[in-house]
């Protein structure tokens, strides 16, 4: 069976949004992102 995304870019890039894989040295960052929204991030988190 041949992989069907073979080719698949690891981000996307607008004029004004980036969307990439994860990376090594995020964890901080998006930690700090997480905590400061998380209010807004509850209402559509199944988790408790």
């Amino acid at each position: 069976m041949k992989p069907i995304l073979l080719d698949f870019p690891t981000e996307f890039t607008t004029d004004r949004l980036l969307i990439r894989m994860p990376k090594p040295g995020d964890g901080k960052a998006m930690f700090e992102a997480i905590n400061a929204s998380i209010e807004d991030l509850k209402p559509g988190c199944p988790l408790p």
